[in-house]
């Protein structure tokens, strides 16, 4: 997945950008992304070892599986005429009908433009995901650890994502994840809580179309996202670190509040989970606090 990262901007299906990179790494042999410069016609044969490759890659992300289309497997950016790119889709759709499974464009990126803003001239490449549940079992389950310092709006993150509002300034986002009375009181998480984000095999979460319970939303969700919500102050790093190592998570949310930087615990958490090789990534909290210039002195 790290290769993708530039390829397309940040917005909606569709968009048409060409302000982006126009290359980008050598195809990786292993892992679940694969690049296709097109998928127009192809013989029975070559239909048949394209559906054992799909499947390879499928196992490679646990079910998940990202196709660039219109990408050489150097990494060029060479983009598929309109007609190629619906042969192509179609082609990946029939292959993963094949293997039971289910493709979403994630968005499209135009790489060449046309003459005169002829947009039948245009080329563009698209990023599809194909998605399928493994057989042993019901969902594609994804754990991830929330850390960072206290206070810096982890508990408030999660209550937006999974809630799909946004908090009124004074911590009503939060207020589901607290299990004890004084943790409502200060504000403050001291044990560990879950929150789930359901999607369904289309991509689009299943959170927000009013289902209530956590039941509802497994029963209609393909992928589910566990967040494991971690103590930040440093009295509860003890609890913090028994979450790291009794949950196993997949990968590591490090959530840094922009006026307050790097400060309190975490170092200490970032530590933690390069000493248990968990992946991290980095969410920058409270942005509309500062300005951009502050912000990059601080983070």
């Amino acid at each position: 997945m790290e290769a993708l990262v530039g390829l397309f901007e940040p917005g909606p299906a569709w968009k048409i950008d060409l302000q982006g990179p126009s290359s980008l790494p050598p195809e990786p042999l292993e892992g679940n992304v694969e690049y296709k410069l097109k998928l127009v016609g192809p013989s029975a044969s070559r239909f048949e070892h394209l559906v054992t490759q799909m499947k390879w890659r499928l196992r490679e992300g646990q079910g998940e599986a990202i196709y660039e289309i219109g990408v050489e497997d150097n990494g060029m950016l060479a983009g598929l005429c309109e007609d190629d790119m619906t042969a192509s889709l179609e082609t990946l759709r029939q292959m993963a009908q094949r293997l039971g499974a289910t493709i979403s464009v994630l968005r499209e990126r135009v790489v060449v433009e046309g003459e005169n803003g002829d947009a039948a001239m245009q080329k563009k490449a698209a990023e599809i995901l194909v998605r399928k549940v493994p057989d042993d079992q019901n969902t594609i389950d994804l754990r991830v650890a929330v850390l960072g310092n206290m206070d810096a709006g982890k508990s408030t993150l999660l209550g937006v994502l999974t809630q799909g509002e946004l908090d009124n300034g004074r911590g009503r986002a939060r207020l589901n994840l607290f299990r004890h009375l004084h943790e409502i009181q200060s504000g403050r998480t001291s044990s560990i809580s879950h929150e789930i984000l359901g999607f369904n095999s289309q991509g689009s979460i299943v959170n927000y179309q009013k289902l209530q319970t956590a039941e509802e939303i497994c029963e209609n969700a393909s992928k589910l996202i566990t967040f494991i919500d971690l103590a930040g102050h440093q009295k509860y790093l003890k609890t913090t670190i028994f979450g790291l190592t009794g949950y196993s998570p997949h990968f590591a949310m490090l959530v840094v509040s922009a006026n307050g930087g790097v400060a309190g615990t975490t170092k200490e958490h970032l530590g933690l989970a390069m000493a248990l090789d968990v992946p991290i990534f980095v969410v920058v909290s409270k942005i509309d606090e500062i300005g951009r210039a502050s912000c990059r002195e601080r983070v």
